[in-house]
């Protein structure tokens, strides 16, 4: 059931993960919510705008190759990153070739859950609860009237149930998951796929987590009506019927990394999309606190790296692929290292 703010995997009676575990075990994907930092995709909106108008985009289907793979180099030692993004297409099968053949021959694969949120029974309840305004008060009355009626008539398009019993932020979340569904598009990719991969070929698969605040300090954050620019960004997005969403989707199927680099900022549906600048200082409970997360982040999975890089001749790892692009993401620190670093054809 895929929403946004941070990701939701429930595996009952297992606490929130608060540092790196090596282990194999299946996924249980519930809820998507993305999560936040301030400086990924910063900048200016990249959608070209045009007084022409243009034709509907059709999502590509059937087998694709998705894109290919980043190499960093330590002499002899390489960690090779594929980039994913989200949503993702569900007419789509990714075969990746080259990605199945490198992880078969590498020591072990590094995928990065920062943002995601193991749940269980109890925190579950919890979100239910924080995600209704108090009896008396509608979404109409907590959100400007501009925004209120943009979002009503994007709610429309997608076919989404009322929203008005709502925080803005569960608002939000919602709306999400009623355009996947519309466009037929589901919020896992890549990673999902590759840890079953990495089961398969008995890969040893490192999850690395930044450390998160409590369930209840969350949720807490999300209620506050700042949170309301987040609504704003993902209208954005997707108020133009989705055709955005279907550029990033199709680009990432076919492995057109340049158009990635464009549709990554505006459109992703993780937390290197919409979920940026103001939206992200808002989820985090203000801008110190995005960019304090942000740095966190960023190091922990930075230190992971070089630990494989070391201890590996052959590494895979699957990050967003804001990190690959952002000027100040995993790969921009990687290659401030000195790590030698070589771009897929």
């Amino acid at each position: 059931m895929p929403r946004h703010g941070l990701t939701i995997r429930v595996r009952p009676g297992r606490p929130e993960p608060a540092r790196v575990k090596s282990f194999c075990l299946p996924s249980i994907a519930l809820l998507l919510l993305s999560g936040v930092t301030p400086a990924e995709g910063a900048g200016a909106d990249p959608r070209i705008e045009s007084e022409e108008p243009e034709m509907e985009v059709v999502l590509v289907t059937g087998s694709q190759p998705g894109p290919g793979l980043w190499k960093v180099s330590s002499g002899d030692h390489v960690l090779w990153i594929l980039g994913e993004v989200s949503p993702f297409t569900r007419k789509v099968k990714w075969q990746p070739k080259e990605f199945d053949q490198v992880l078969r021959n590498s020591q072990e694969l590094l995928l990065d859950f920062s943002g995601y949120w193991e749940a269980d029974k109890s925190d579950m309840a919890a979100y239910r609860r924080a995600e209704k305004l108090p009896k008396g008060s509608t979404l109409k009355d907590v959100i400007s009237p501009a925004l209120h009626a943009r979002m009503d008539a994007t709610a429309k398009i997608f076919k989404a149930p009322s929203l008005e019993e709502l925080h803005a932020f569960a608002a939000t979340n919602r709306l999400v998951k009623s355009a996947m569904q519309s466009l037929d598009m589901s919020g896992f990719s890549a990673r999902f796929a590759a840890e079953q991969m990495g089961q398969k070929w008995s890969i040893k698969t490192t999850y690395y987590w930044a450390q998160e605040p409590t369930v209840e300090d969350r949720l807490r954050t999300w209620q506050h009506p700042s949170n309301a620019v987040c609504m704003e960004r993902l209208l954005d997005a997707i108020e133009d019927g989705g055709d955005g969403v279907k550029r990033l989707a199709n680009a990432w199927a076919v492995g057109d990394v340049e158009s990635l680099r464009q549709l990554v900022p505006a459109y992703s549906f993780s937390r290197d999309g919409f979920r940026t600048g103001a939206c992200a200082a808002a989820m985090r409970g203000g801008e110190q606190q995005a960019r304090d997360y942000n740095l966190r982040r960023t190091q922990g999975w930075v230190k992971e790296a070089e630990r494989v890089l070391k201890d590996n001749r052959r590494t895979v790892a699957v990050v967003l692929m804001s990190e690959i692009f952002a000027p100040d993401g995993y790969l921009a620190a990687l290659r401030a290292r000195g790590y030698e670093i070589v771009e897929p054809h």
